[in-house]
């Protein structure tokens, strides 16, 4: 598992918007998962634009959709799912597994979101976290 990650192939579950497809000369390779894909990137693509204005907001959308499959039975989504996919580099196309050596890179699979993108997410959240409470 560990040298396939070294390859940059994303070796644990498939996360959401994505699956697995055998491709040939590759093995198992994360591949879009409709319609979940085009509901991960409008989540993401309207974090990064401001169109969420918070993470609170992206779990809502997330909610009100019937595609996305929700963690509780009262049909909500839980916080820390909502940072993980916001945080998630595999929704750039990128890798990064510090613990079995590696480092930040391009990914075997397609990315839902840019690049780009993904870092005015992560600038997002930077900003929002030195914010004094009582000012938002």
């Amino acid at each position: 598992m560990r040298a396939r990650a070294m390859n940059c192939y994303w070796v644990f579950w498939a996360p959401r918007g994505y699956r697995f497809a055998h491709q040939s000369g590759q093995g198992k390779v994360l591949v879009r998962d409709e319609p979940l894909a085009s509901i991960v990137t409008e989540a993401l693509e309207g974090f990064a634009s401001g169109r969420f204005g918070s993470q609170v907001e992206v779990k809502r959308f997330l909610e009100r959709q019937p595609e996305y499959p929700k963690d509780l039975p009262t049909g909500e989504i839980r916080n820390q799912r909502i940072k993980d996919l916001l945080t998630q580099p595999l929704y750039a196309g990128y890798l990064e597994l510090p613990r079995w050596g590696v480092t930040f890179g391009k990914a075997r699979h397609e990315g839902l979101i840019s690049l780009a993108t993904y870092e005015q997410i992560q600038e997002r959240l930077r900003i929002r976290a030195k914010v004094p409470p009582g000012t938002t």
